[in-house]
């Protein structure tokens, strides 16, 4: 440590001080050599008889007005142990313990050791997380729950652009909740983990189950068009479109078969995204075809009982004016 009061005696300051110390140890880069395309730093510092103990540090020897002062009578001494390296994050110290999770699962793991840390006592100002590989699952399901977000958003517009309605997109999108109903459920019943190869597929589901309600909801808007009554649309196109709804259905479902069967090297990681899917999928094809046509016919119910009320009101208004 450096001895203020005496560097202060002697008008050295201390940043000079600490300079030459680490000169002394280290050495100091004095100038360069140029070798063609290549800079070749030429280092300057005592040999090592001259550093390499203590008592050849404390002797160096330091400028100082009216000739040289060694080192020892700027400092003090003590031997003690200490970091070799000193880590900060967000300017404060940290001390990283690394570990690998082994014979069991990562959820569990990381469960006992929040349950231990919590028993632990900590001084004033200490802190312990439970971060690597947590720290980055919490990373990745934030940004895929916003992903999720965006998605719905966008198939929304999309769709009130295409139908010219904002009711309508709605009861299209109540297919997406039907479809994580399916996903959960499968994903417990195989003893499946939520994690982030789930939430992939479930950003995925969200672009899927849509397109049955799509079709379904567009031929009962055709067949209206066409004149058809409101009961008549709805179970025509429950007749005509059940077929191709249930085909899409089923060879997805098939594609993803043998990789929700764990076939293959990196089954494991892939397993998760295709029981997703297909739970979701069946799940939502199965509800699309009762749920959707009920929340349409109430919608379309509501939409024409006030287009009667309002009917019923402006036609007092016109016996007047005659």
């Amino acid at each position: 440590t450096i001895d203020r009061e005496a560097a202060g005696r002697y008008g050295i300051p201390e940043r000079r001080l600490a300079q030459i110390i680490r000169n002394q140890m280290y050495g100091e880069v004095s100038t360069q050599f140029k070798d063609f395309d290549r800079k070749i730093n030429i280092l300057v510092r005592p040999e090592v008889s001259q550093r390499d103990e203590l008592r050849d540090l404390l002797d160096s020897p330091i400028p100082v007005e009216g000739g040289l002062v060694p080192l020892r009578r700027f400092v003090q001494i003590k031997i003690s142990e200490g970091p070799t390296q000193i880590y900060r994050e967000n300017q404060t110290r940290e001390v990283i313990l690394y570990a690998n999770v082994r014979g069991r699962s990562f959820k569990d793991t990381v469960h006992d050791i929040r349950t231990r840390i919590a028993a632990l006592p900590r001084p004033h100002g200490y802190q312990i997380i439970v971060g690597g590989k947590r720290e980055e699952i919490q990373r990745s399901f934030r940004s895929l729950i916003l992903a999720f977000v965006l998605a719905v958003l966008l198939v929304y517009m999309i769709l009130a652009a295409q139908f010219e309605s904002l009711i309508q997109p709605l009861i299209i999108m109540f297919s997406v909740p039907l479809a994580m109903i399916g996903a959960i459920s499968l994903l417990f019943l195989t003893g499946q983990s939520l994690n982030i190869m789930t939430l992939i597929g479930i950003v995925v589901l969200a672009g899927i189950v849509v397109n049955d309600a799509i079709v379904k909801v567009d031929f009962i808007n055709q067949g209206r068009r066409a004149g058809l009554g409101l009961r008549q649309a709805i179970e025509a196109a429950g007749r005509k479109r059940l077929r191709p709804i249930i085909m899409t259905t089923v060879t997805t479902v098939f594609g993803l078969l043998p990789m929700a069967l764990g076939m293959g090297s990196g089954a494991e990681l892939r397993r998760p995204l295709a029981v997703a899917v297909i739970g979701g999928l069946s799940a939502s094809t199965l509800l699309t075809l009762i749920v959707v046509p009920v929340l349409y016919a109430i919608a379309a119910g509501r939409k024409s009982h006030r287009r009667d009320e309002t009917r019923g009101l402006a036609a007092p208004q016109a016996l007047e004016d005659e």
